[in-house]
């Protein structure tokens, strides 16, 4: 490797740092701002507070790579150009596309990595995030199980509850077992109840079967039409488990889980957009750096380089990516678009554009 392209990856990794942890610090302070008060009305402890939003900073850094790696090519290129060194590598013989490959080289590490992140950290990171959120802070029931069937909570006071199903809409639970048990951790009582259902805020058992084992091994059985269940969780908990089960799962597991639902022929489209929505959004740094550097290349020779200009590009074009990249998922995940084709079709669409603009550029 020459010493120009060293210069160049030094030059540019300074600018990518300094955007990629604003932009990340700016994010955290106001994500931290607007769910503080949420936390405190749950007297949350400040570690667990802390550690929700470290946990949190490998998805957020994964979705903002793209926009800071968009701001410091742009920066870059443009400050290169501001101090006429842009113009010192031409006059010298060296070529656009020399002038290009530090940048390419870093965005295809910064790849690399987000796929690692995606593919195993993320997903992992999330489930612990929600874990603290909702147990920790929220001071809910310990979900063992992030899936609509088969259903294990860890409740308070001694006491585990399994659900053989839950609605899609969260409200009503199906063939319900709650087993308390004393200090000792030996049964105390079980109940056994065909349903669950939420009304007025609170749970209800229905077609209850109780059984109260006493101190002496004694065993009795009722039975009640309807009993109250002292249960935190809400219809919405349950649903938002439910619909953030593909964010915890890695990418091997993802896989295998569509390879599951293929086999039992249900419909795994809204897995598979999520699938390969991770996986392109890997590949956006390299489309947004040739993008940023061919912006940059284009003004060679003027002496005009604006930070703001460059930031104000930045912002827009992101939006545009962001905005295609969203229409493109929802048409995926509705099956309107193959999924493989909406999860990409905004980096081909934005690929055209960066080539076609980095072509232009003058030799």
């Amino acid at each position: 490797m020459s010493i120009l392209f060293w210069y160049i990856v030094r030059h540019y990794l300074g600018i990518l740092t300094l955007c990629l942890t604003g932009l990340t610090t700016i994010y955290l302070v106001i994500d931290f701002f607007e769910k503080l008060r949420k936390f405190l009305r749950h007297d949350a402890e400040l570690t667990s507070m802390l550690l929700y939003f470290v946990l949190k900073i490998p998805d957020i850094a994964f979705q903002l790579v793209p926009f800071a790696v968009l701001m410091a090519s742009l920066l870059s290129i443009r400050l290169l150009n501001k101090n006429q060194e842009i113009t010192a590598m031409r006059s010298c013989g060296v070529s656009i596309f020399h002038v290009t490959m530090p940048f390419l080289a870093v965005a295809g590490l910064i790849t690399v990595i987000l796929l690692g992140l995606t593919a195993v950290v993320i997903p992992l990171a999330n489930a612990k995030a929600e874990y603290i959120r909702t147990v920790e802070i929220q001071k809910k029931p310990q979900p063992l199980s992030f899936t609509n069937e088969n259903l294990w909570l860890n409740i308070r006071n001694h006491a585990l509850m399994h659900v053989q199903r839950v609605d899609p809409e969260g409200t009503h639970l199906h063939e319900v077992t709650l087993y308390r048990l004393n200090d000792q951790f030996s049964l105390e009582e079980l109940l056994s109840a065909a349903s669950a259902e939420f009304t007025d805020g609170r749970w209800f058992l229905h077609d209850v079967a109780r059984w109260l084992v006493k101190s002496d091994g004694e065993v009795k059985m009722t039975q009640e039409t309807i009993l109250p269940l002292a249960l935190s969780l809400t219809p919405d908990d349950l649903m938002t488990w439910n619909a953030l089960e593909p964010e915890h799962m890695t990418l091997n597991q993802l896989g295998t889980h569509i390879e599951h639902l293929r086999q039992e022929k249900q419909n795994a489209t809204k897995f598979l957009a999520d699938y390969w929505r991770r996986v392109a959004f890997a590949f956006v740094p390299v489309i947004m750096t040739i993008l940023g550097v061919s912006i940059g290349l284009l003004e060679t020779g003027t002496r005009t380089a604006s930070i703001g200009k460059g930031i104000g590009q930045a912002l827009s074009i992101s939006f545009l990516f962001w905005a295609t990249n969203s229409v493109g998922i929802t048409l995926g995940k509705s099956g309107a678009l193959f999924p493989v084709v909406a999860a990409w079709i905004a980096c081909v669409m934005f690929f055209i554009v960066s080539l076609n603009l980095f072509l232009k550029v003058r030799y």
